[in-house]
């Protein structure tokens, strides 16, 4: 059976560190995303397993400024992010 994009970056979530309530939290991110914006997501973990963890607190940077309306929060984890992504 053929495995969608989704499908092998939820196997990856489900494999990394990250606990129980994380996972579940960071694929329901991914649950609502569509299949083209996926396929980077998933090439950068298959490359690094470590990205899952990476990935995830951007995530939760990026969460919190949005709730707090900290937009210098949202301009840290962006910038972070594009740092990360640039090594």
């Amino acid at each position: 059976m053929q495995r969608n994009t989704f499908q092998k970056i939820h196997e990856h979530i489900e494999k990394s560190s990250l606990t129980l309530e994380e996972k579940r939290e960071f694929t329901e991110v991914f649950a609502q995303t569509k299949e083209e914006a996926l396929r980077p997501v998933l090439k950068l973990i298959e490359s690094d397993g470590a990205w899952v963890e990476k990935l995830y607190q951007n995530y939760v940077q990026k969460k919190e400024a949005v709730v707090t309306g900290n937009m210098d929060a949202w301009s840290d984890a962006i910038e972070k992010e594009r740092e990360e992504i640039e090594k």
